[in-house]
């Protein structure tokens, strides 16, 4: 038998931490920290999508759908897309936010097709991912030529922390620097790169797809 891939054993783990997480991932105090990680992206919609207009918006490792919920509730024109890899996080996304349509998919491997969003978006998440450039660059490649792609993920000030922290979190693979993360936006051709730290621990970086060059 071949070896299992490493990407696709630790893919394997968070599928079963995130399975087994579901039932409490509503719990108030969990849901008080993601929003934290979700406040950068409403300014960003609200700010940038009319009420009326039909933007397409794809939330990834969105879990049960908080994101979307709220998102359903200022926006009832944006069309919602959520994706993960639970499906015990699916089922209650799909109770939720009826109106949004559900894919279980890796985030490596998104069955989606190019240029299909106006944003694409990951929140408190990017670090469980085992091959981030392979994550970005499907992340870049589903967005539509000058829509936003949008990473809010941990960021603790210190390498020392995020070491820790690796170490401590299941299926945590690796917390990058302010710095490593627009190299990687960088990296994967996105322009017009923007970040913040939007919460004490939590720093969310914004790019644009390039548009395609008229021949």
């Amino acid at each position: 038998m071949p070896a299992q891939n490493p990407t696709d054993k630790i893919v394997k783990k968070n599928l079963e931490t995130f399975n087994r997480w579901a039932p409490h991932y509503d719990f108030s105090l969990f849901q008080w920290w993601m929003k934290k990680f979700h406040r950068k992206v409403f300014v960003e919609v609200d700010k940038n999508v009319e009420a009326k207009q039909k933007a397409k918006f794809l939330d990834l490792s969105c879990g049960t759908g908080e994101l979307l919920y709220e998102l359903a509730k200022t926006k009832p024109r944006l069309q919602l897309f959520g994706v993960d890899i639970a499906e015990n996080m699916l089922a209650l996304a799909k109770h939720k936010v009826p109106s949004a349509k559900f894919f279980q998919m890796d985030v490596h491997h998104l069955k989606l097709k190019d240029n299909t969003f106006d944003y694409v978006v990951s929140t408190e998440a990017f670090h469980h991912y085992p091959n981030q450039h392979q994550a970005l660059s499907e992340m870049v490649r589903v967005c539509k030529p000058g829509g936003k792609v949008m990473i809010a993920d941990i960021n603790f000030f210190s390498s020392l922390l995020h070491h820790l922290f690796v170490k401590v979190e299941p299926g945590c693979v690796y917390i990058n620097s302010r710095k490593e993360m627009i190299r990687l936006f960088e990296e994967a051709g996105l322009k017009n790169i923007r970040q913040e730290r939007t919460f004490l621990f939590a720093v969310t970086t914004i790019g644009m797809k390039r548009k395609e060059k008229k021949k």
